[in-house]
């Protein structure tokens, strides 16, 4: 079983090869360096700290795009084209198929994570970029169980990345909502702004807490510290069975 699933996931990162995954995140480093190099001679005050703030939030969002993208529309490829149902065909279980993939895109969301720290090495200490990388990598494979569980429910590519983009940013921006609903500018004690108190209060106990990962004042303050890694460990872990739980469930039940 683990010398299948190594097989598979070794298959996955080929397939990034052919697909251009790693030249793709390369340009949009390049990118990203012009970008931040066009910006910085526009700052007039905080130069570093402005150029830093923007290649941090780049990196991070192009990453995401650039998993969700490639782990969607490469499985929906395999499911399409009937490949997989060549492959169940053989002696493989669907979880040592499930789990050979997710391995594989997770090596890639870690590659990913590292290539981009190199590039912030340019304008941010070590230390704070490797945390700044290992927050990268672990939200990186949120999304990659999150894609395989849309993918796995929609099998559609705009569906699904639909509802990839949808979640995740609904996971980021919930603690600031559910703060603004804590502390309203205006009390309202109608039924609907309630309504709206529970439910945000709801989602925040539902979706993980991305804000607490890959924060940009981590590189541009050097307030990154190793223990603010514990909760966002954990966090994944439990997430990441959890979607790999609904997606198996999901995968299992289908007929190929």
């Amino acid at each position: 079983m683990v010398s299948q699933m190594l097989t598979i996931s070794k298959f996955t990162i080929i397939e990034s090869m052919r697909n251009r995954l790693l030249w793709l995140s390369l340009l949009m480093m390049i990118i990203g360096f012009v970008l931040v190099e066009f910006v910085g001679d526009l700052a007039i005050t905080e130069h570093r700290a402005t150029q830093l703030s923007v290649l941090a939030v780049f990196l991070r969002l192009s990453a995401v795009l650039l998993v969700a993208l490639f782990v969607v529309s490469s499985s929906l490829r395999e499911l399409q084209d009937k490949t997989l149902e060549i492959i169940l065909a053989m002696a493989i279980t669907r979880s040592t198929y499930y789990l050979g993939k997710l391995l594989g895109y997770l090596a890639l969301s870690v590659l990913m994570a590292i290539a981009y720290a190199v590039l912030l090495l340019i304008y941010a200490p070590f230390e704070q970029v490797l945390i700044w990388a290992l927050s990268l990598a672990f939200e990186l494979s949120l999304v990659v169980a999150l894609a395989l569980v849309m993918m796995f429910t929609f099998k559609q590519t705009p569906a699904a990345l639909t509802g990839v983009f949808i979640v995740y940013l609904a996971a980021r921006i919930m603690a600031a909502l559910s703060l603004m609903a804590q502390h309203p500018i205006v009390r309202d004690d109608s039924i609907g702004q309630k309504f709206m108190n529970v439910f945000i209060e709801m989602m925040t106990w539902i979706l993980p807490d991305l804000s607490r990962f890959t924060q940009t004042e981590w590189l541009v303050y050097a307030t990154a510290d190793w223990q603010q890694l514990w909760p966002i460990l954990i966090q994944s872990l439990i997430y990441l069975s959890l979607l790999s739980a609904i997606a198996l469930f999901d995968f299992y039940r289908k007929n190929f």
